[in-house]
């Protein structure tokens, strides 16, 4: 979907990356990915499932900026995300831009596919530490 989002990058080798998308994967990390078709063609396919596609988002301070999901991320539709889910974004969003509950709870109400699915109380609930 265009726009922007508020993230964590964490910058690490290929070889870290490669870990971590095979652990997302349900697979034994130590498989080497060529990242070539990613970094030049923004995306590049390692599997069919649901996690194992990585896309090319952008840059950050000159590097490329690389994530996974499915291979056509508007095919899967909106959801509201699980409470643990939410609580894990909310650990990311008061970690990485400081904000409080107030603000994390206004931010992911305004995330598409959260409503009906949320409300202001049971959002609040869920991202308190």
């Amino acid at each position: 979907m265009p726009g922007e989002t508020l993230a964590a990058a964490y910058l690490v080798t290929p070889r870290q990356l490669a870990d971590v998308l095979e652990q997302e994967m349900w697979r034994e990390p130590g498989a080497d990915h060529d990242l070539t078709a990613v970094l030049t063609r923004r995306r590049l396919a390692v599997g069919l499932g649901r996690y194992e596609t990585l896309h090319r988002a952008g840059e950050l301070d000159g590097r490329p900026v690389l994530t996974f999901s499915a291979p056509d991320v508007a095919a899967l539709g909106l959801s509201p995300p699980a409470a643990p889910y939410v609580a894990t974004i909310a650990r990311g969003l008061r970690r990485t831009h400081g904000l409080d509950d107030a603000a994390i709870v206004d931010y992911v109400l305004g995330c598409p596919g959260v409503t009906p699915g949320w409300t202001d109380a049971s959002l609040a609930e869920a991202v308190a530490p």
